[in-house]
């Protein structure tokens, strides 16, 4: 038979691995992270800001080093915006939703790799397209990780190419050297 300290003793360390676990379960994370590119050379931007929506409230944000990284650790059970933005560059944003990783996961966390993409602001161009999330990731049980909506991704893909191509030709002066405006071209 033990003695009564060494089995309070014994009885506190089971209590604080039980608390240990289950404060684990509930730190679950995401980790988010990435290169902020610009979108022609492929180059790292540096200041880059990388901001992060908590249920659409401000939680972080960061701005980029020379190497055009950042890195944001997400908690389970919360739908992030993620914003990345430059001065005369247009803003993007993706949706990260959380909210349906279970409570106890595999793992203790989950790796995610967003890289993207900007390029500079050109008078007179219609970036509306880009008022809307590029895309958008969430927990799917039958893969027990964090993955991109494809069918979301395949609808928004096909406009924002054409926007994309207009882009191209705008900011490479093609509508000026033709004598034409994108408008005509639409037409």
């Amino acid at each position: 038979m033990q003695s009564a300290p060494v089995l309070i003793r014994t009885c506190a360390l089971t209590l604080m691995l039980a608390a240990v676990t289950v404060v684990s379960a509930q730190r679950f994370q995401v980790k988010l992270s990435g290169n902020v590119t610009e979108y022609f050379t492929g180059d790292p931007l540096k200041g880059a800001l990388v901001r992060v929506l908590k249920a659409g409230q401000p939680e972080r944000q960061s701005t980029t080093k020379k190497d055009g990284r950042y890195e944001f650790i997400l908690e389970r059970g919360w739908r992030y915006e993620v914003w990345f933005s430059k001065t005369d560059m247009i803003t993007k944003h993706v949706i990260v939703d959380t909210r349906e990783v279970p409570a106890y996961p595999d793992v203790p966390f989950y790796d995610m790799d967003l890289q993207m993409t900007l390029f500079a602001w050109i008078p007179d161009f219609d970036f509306s397209a880009f008022e809307e999330p590029l895309g958008m990731a969430a927990y799917k049980a039958i893969l027990r990780n964090m993955s991109w909506d494809t069918p979301f991704t395949e609808q928004v893909r096909p406009g924002l190419a054409k926007v994309m191509d207009e882009y191209a030709k705008s900011s490479q002066g093609y509508y000026k050297r033709t004598g034409r405006s994108q408008r005509e071209d639409e037409r």
